[in-house]
C-alpha cells in the first residue's frame, strides 16, 4: 500500500513514520492471512483428494473382485460345456464303432 492511500487526516495525525509503519503492519497482517488461507484450502483440497482416491480405490477393487468372479464363471461354463461335447464325442464313436 502506498502512503498516499491513507487518509489525510490520519497522515497528519500519525505522521509519516507512523502511517510507514501502520501500513507495513496492515500489509505484513494481510499477507499471513493469505497465508493461512491458502494453507486451510491446500489441507481441505489434500484432505477431499485423498477421500475421492479412497472411494476409486474401492471401487476398483470391487469391480475387480467382481470381474475376477465372473471370469471363473464363464470358464467353469467354458470348461463344463467343452467336457460334455467331448464326452458326447467319444459316446459317438463308441456306437459307430460296434460292427
Amino acid at each position: 500500500m502506498r502512503v498516499n492511500s491513507v487518509a489525510p487526516a490520519l497522515r497528519e495525525r500519525l505522521g509519516h513514520e507512523a502511517t510507514v509503519g501502520l501500513l507495513e503492519l496492515v500489509e505484513s497482517e494481510r499477507s499471513e492471512r493469505e497465508e493461512r488461507m491458502l494453507s486451510v484450502a491446500a489441507e481441505r483440497f489434500e484432505r477431499r483428494l485423498a477421500q475421492e482416491l479412497a472411494e476409486l480405490r474401492v471401487a476398483l477393487v470391487r469391480e475387480i473382485h467382481e470381474t475376477r468372479s465372473e471370469l471363473m464363471r464363464w470358464s467353469f461354463i467354458f470348461w463344463a460345456t467343452q467336457v460334455s461335447a467331448f464326452a458326447a464325442f467319444v459316446m459317438f464313436l463308441y456306437r459307430n464303432s460296434r460292427p
